[in-house]
């Protein structure tokens, strides 16, 4: 949901919740909360490869939010990319039944505000809740919180294993929570669909002045996060049928989508927050088998606290396979897929976090971009292997 009126409403109705939330009482049967956060960030991208500028972005870029198409262009100081501020608001009725909702208002999309969250809740015991609405896809260790730039180290989640085309989903899911002897867990299933119209992450593919709709039907999945002390572990299986509409500006209307085809999708992900020090581990399969494709991403991040000063250093890397053998003739020709044009990159950070206070932060950060794809890959045109200078500022509220 992009711009227009239902969103600003949404942003209306969650100010109020926001706002009100200090006159009620606990006593009320209906009770309103709200919070918001800020994330302000200033960079550039600079030094990289002569190359040729890519679908209507000047390179050498750096991709720093596939999902959103946060893109730094070169030579070119910018606060859009990864800026946003948004605000979520309940309303709880009694004990057990609540209503959340979530906006994000973002630079990389011009101020537009988009309705990220808008579900209900029910507790149907002490452990187990039912939720029915808009919610995010559980991919990752950080999704749930991706869109706050206070609750994790970076200045922007590492693009290689945050960046898809589909993050949220509307649907139902069942949460399950107990205590295992001395592990806390929380097991999800969850099923539903999402539909993105004129997605950004395909503009960075497409051209940046083209349109493509994209859908995920039949999505079904679960999540097991278990922690104990210093530890926690996190697994995901989702499974979808995933389709594109692209509104190619040299054939005329309409337009359909691609034939539906399978995926599957696998994460695992690793958090040590030991004494000083913190890691961060996370993996991720696709499996893409009916147009030949399958995906590979990795994060590894270490970084030790000295006092509210913390630095971290993160590598991160993404890698596409292309293989015409396993296509499905009914979704995609295999002679069109050219094993040489596989997609390929890699990132190297290092990051300083500096708590203001305990709802606030500054961050630096200098990364590497490193292509590493095919010959072929973006019609033999890569991002140029840029460096990214970012300066942000977050906070809570």
């Amino acid at each position: 949901m992009k711009g227009g009126v239902a969103p600003h409403l949404a942003f209306f109705v969650l100010l109020c919740v926001a706002a009100g939330a200090q006159g009620q009482q606990d006593s009320s049967p209906i009770r309103l909360s709200g919070s918001g956060f800020i994330t302000l960030v200033a960079g550039q991208a600079f030094g990289g490869d002569p190359v040729q500028d890519s679908n209507g972005y000047k390179a050498p870029l750096y991709v720093a939010d596939y999902a959103q198409a946060g893109i730094y262009e070169a030579d070119l100081l910018t606060v859009r990319p990864d800026s946003r501020i948004g605000l979520q608001g309940s309303m709880h009725f009694g004990t057990n039944t609540s209503i959340t909702g979530q906006i994000v208002s973002r630079g990389a999309h011009g101020g537009n505000v988009n309705l990220e969250w808008l579900y209900a809740s029910h507790n149907l015991s002490d452990k187990l809740t039912l939720q029915v609405g808009r919610k995010r896809l559980p991919l990752f260790y950080y999704s749930e919180t991706q869109d706050v730039g206070f609750t994790y180290p970076w200045v922007h989640l590492p693009p290689q294993p945050y960046g898809w085309e589909i993050v949220n989903y509307n649907g139902i899911n069942v949460l399950y929570r107990d205590q295992w002897g001395d592990w806390t867990s929380s097991l999800n299933f969850f099923g539903g669909n999402e539909r993105r119209d004129d997605n950004p992450f395909w503009k960075i593919y497409n051209g940046r002045s083209t349109k493509t709709d994209s859908q995920w039907n039949n999505i079904l999945g679960a999540d097991l996060s278990v922690n104990r002390d210093w530890l926690e572990l996190r697994g995901a299986y989702i499974q979808s049928e995933i389709q594109d509409r692209f509104e190619d500006p040299t054939v005329a209307p309409p337009y359909s989508y691609s034939p539906p085809a399978d995926q599957k999708i696998y994460t695992v992900s690793l958090a040590i927050d030991y004494k000083n020090w913190m890691l961060r581990n996370e993996y991720m399969y696709i499996n893409r088998a009916p147009i030949g494709e399958t995906d590979f991403a990795q994060l590894l991040s270490v970084g030790y606290r000295f006092g509210k000063l913390l630095p971290m250093l993160t590598w991160a890397n993404y890698k596409m396979a292309l293989s015409p053998d396993s296509a499905d003739p009914a979704v995609i020709d295999p002679t069109d897929i050219d094993p040489s044009s596989y997609e390929a990159h890699s990132t190297l950070a290092l990051t300083l976090r500096y708590d203001l206070s305990a709802k606030s932060a500054i961050k630096i950060q200098l990364e590497r971009w490193q292509d590493r794809g095919g010959p072929n890959y973006n019609a033999g045109v890569p991002y140029g292997n840029p460096r990214l200078f970012t300066l942000s500022y977050d906070c809570v509220f």
